[in-house]
């Protein structure tokens, strides 16, 4: 039997959140996990709101954060019906639900919410469809071609409506990069962003217009020449910017939520144990059992996959659901149509599937010279006439070496054993003996950690530790 039988992907995490077809669609609210991280970022969005009136916000984050599962979330907290309050007040929290219905009070009718999905076509235009989709010209003839000034002219007539009984108008703008994005490719200009957040600020609370961003605005500019970065940098600077990223406790916990299965591995608990024993920092005290709940997972793949998707190669390719949907060669999905229940889907494994689907973008990424480092000391390695033991040793070393700051994991030789638990630990120590003998790895005494080597083929470490042993000798 096949894990494909044994384990499933949340049917939550199964397709992407869209604002613009999932607001007010209560089956969107099944199954969503607020991050503290989220939660933090909403009642700073409302403590804003209440002590200056700033209205205007971007949420940003990489691909996967659930930045617009919030956004679906904080449009039920602000609508009409107390059903859809009280569920997303429960997905919220008590201090987070309350502090925003006192930032903004929803009153009788709620708050009219209106989604807009970005693409690369002028930001007026695609604004002014989704006011007319949502109709809120009250008979007003829709123009045939938006002006800036019809768009504002509506939200702020619509956001000026019934003030007694209604919250105001909340603007989500999902993809709001896309704009950007056209706008860096074409020169053309994104004036009515600053006009937006301006009409928010004066609005008194009745106007809250909030953008999801994948990058911050100066990423999509950087083609752009310094005066027009100039510009951006003034738009930006009009909204308070709020980051959407889960910590790494909360991303392994997100996948422990996202993976469905009614197997339990015995052996895993202890493996799971260990593996969050070498996790620097401060961890959740729960992580060891987070960490076994993403079987068949190895728990030090479950601890790479989070970094990894924050990566700049990643976040344009592949979110961490992405990944777990994913039938490429030697994803998650490809890898439960071959296991049994005995297998864990190891680092190795996942270099692997990042060299089949990714290694062009990972290449010309400001990681591509790490990666190519590791790549030829692979290929050294198998002309040596290395193992499958000495290749999958040396995978499992360069990609924790590439995520060690974010996954709090570095490469050390107790990492190196649980990674490769299914081989003896004599085995494992001979095969990294042949990798420093071969001049493929090192041993970085002050951080207890391997990397791929590179340099010369004289090993420093090992001549000082020759000349000892001649002195004592």
């Amino acid at each position: 039997m096949t894990l494909t039988e044994r384990v499933h992907v949340t049917r939550r995490y199964q397709r992407a959140i869209r604002i613009d077809a999932d607001l007010g669609d209560p089956v969107a609210l099944e199954g969503f996990v607020c991050p503290q991280s989220s939660a933090k970022a909403l009642e700073t969005m409302a403590h804003h709101v209440l002590e200056t009136r700033q209205c205007a916000f971007t949420w940003t984050g990489p691909y996967g954060g659930g930045k617009s599962s919030l956004a679906v979330v904080l449009g039920a907290m602000l609508s009409a019906s107390g059903h859809s309050r009280r569920e997303a007040a429960a997905l919220l929290g008590e201090r987070t639900s309350s502090l925003l219905l006192e930032a903004l009070p929803p009153r009788n009718r709620g708050w009219i919410v209106l989604p807009v999905s970005g693409r690369r076509e002028r930001p007026a235009q695609v604004i002014g469809e989704a006011i007319a989709t949502a109709g809120l010209l009250k008979g007003d003839k829709e123009p045939s071609n938006w002006s800036e000034k019809h768009v504002l002219d509506a939200l702020e007539a619509t956001a000026a409506r019934n003030p007694r009984a209604s919250g105001g108008l909340a603007v989500f703008i999902d993809e709001l990069g896309k704009f950007l994005e056209g706008a860096a490719r074409d020169g053309t200009d994104i004036h009515l962003f600053q006009q937006l957040a301006e009409l928010a600020s004066r609005s008194d609370g009745r106007l809250l217009v909030v953008g999801i961003l994948h990058q911050a605005f100066e990423e999509y500019a950087h083609r752009l020449s310094r005066e027009a970065r100039d510009e951006w940098s003034k738009i930006q600077g009009r909204f308070v910017d709020l980051p959407i990223n889960a910590d790494g406790n909360e991303q392994i916990d997100l996948l422990a939520r996202a993976i469905e299965t009614d197997h339990r591995s015995g052996f895993l608990s202890a493996l799971s144990e260990k593996v969050s024993g070498l996790v620097q920092g401060r961890t959740h005290p729960d992580l060891a059992r987070m960490l076994e709940d993403c079987w068949p997972l190895h728990p030090v793949t479950a601890c790479l996959l989070g970094p990894l998707s924050r990566r700049r190669f990643s976040q344009n390719q592949r979110s961490l659901f992405g990944f777990l949907n994913s039938a490429e060669p030697c994803g998650f999905r490809d890898f439960l149509g071959n296991a049994s229940v005995t297998d864990l889907y190891a680092p190795d494994r996942l270099w692997d599937y990042l060299h089949l689907n990714l290694e062009p973008s990972i290449l010309v990424s400001p990681d591509g010279h790490r990666w190519a480092l590791a790549a030829e000391a692979l290929g050294r390695c198998e002309a040596m006439g290395g193992s499958e033991l000495h290749l999958r040793i040396l995978k499992t070393i360069a990609l924790a070496d590439l995520l060690k700051d974010r996954s709090r994991l570095p490469a050390s030789q107790a990492l190196v054993d649980l990674a490769l638990n299914d081989h003896g630990a004599e085995s494992v120590c001979q095969a990294m003996k042949d990798l420093r003998n071969w001049s493929l790895v090192a041993f970085r005494k002050f951080a207890d950690a391997w990397k791929i080597f590179e340099g010369s083929d004289f090993d420093i470490d090992l001549a000082v530790e020759q000349a000892i042993q001649d002195a004592v000798g």
